[in-house]
């Protein structure tokens, strides 16, 4: 039986955040996808993560927000042009092809909003459903951090750098 859901994607909005706060707390903890630890607050993370003024997509399923994604300058000014994007599905609402409706969702929003390209600055190269979803929809590896990311159950492992034209 396929696990496979089709989410609602849409714009997020005020109403979402809190949700979006609740899920990124659950993903922290895990210690396996993120840079950030648990240490992080809410207020550091809407300062760069969880705001309005960064393009915020959500997944719902069922009326429960499944996932979300964020756009945003990949540099400052003369690099602007390269979006970053980061990524997240709560953890009941893995391996449904949710992560993948999210990427689609924001590939569209990005290129809508003028950016020439996404970035992404670091997946772990242990995540290995997320580089099979990335690589499918055109990004490609252009870089390998070594022992860029410290994962609490496998130590020191790689980080990657993925970037496809829009």
């Amino acid at each position: 039986m396929s696990r496979k859901r089709h989410a609602t994607l849409r714009t997020a909005t005020a109403s979402d955040l809190a949700a979006i706060w609740r899920m990124w707390k659950t993903v922290m903890e895990q210690d396996v996808y993120y840079p950030y630890d648990r240490t992080y607050t809410r207020q550091q993370i809407e300062a760069g993560w969880v705001n309005l003024e960064n393009l915020i997509g959500v997944a719902e399923v069922e009326g429960q927000i499944a996932g979300a994604y964020i756009v945003k300058p990949n540099q400052p000014g003369h690099g602007s042009h390269v979006a970053n994007a980061a990524y997240m599905v709560d953890t009941p609402f893995r391996s449904m092809g949710i992560g993948r409706q999210l990427c689609m969702h924001s590939l569209a929003a990005a290129k809508a909003a003028g950016y020439r390209a996404m970035q992404f600055n670091l997946v772990v190269s242990t995540n290995i459903g997320a580089i099979k979803v990335w690589e499918s929809l055109g990004f490609e590896r252009i870089g390998v951090v070594p022992e860029g990311f410290y994962h609490v159950g496998m130590g020191f492992v790689d980080a990657y750098i993925y970037y496809r034209f829009l």
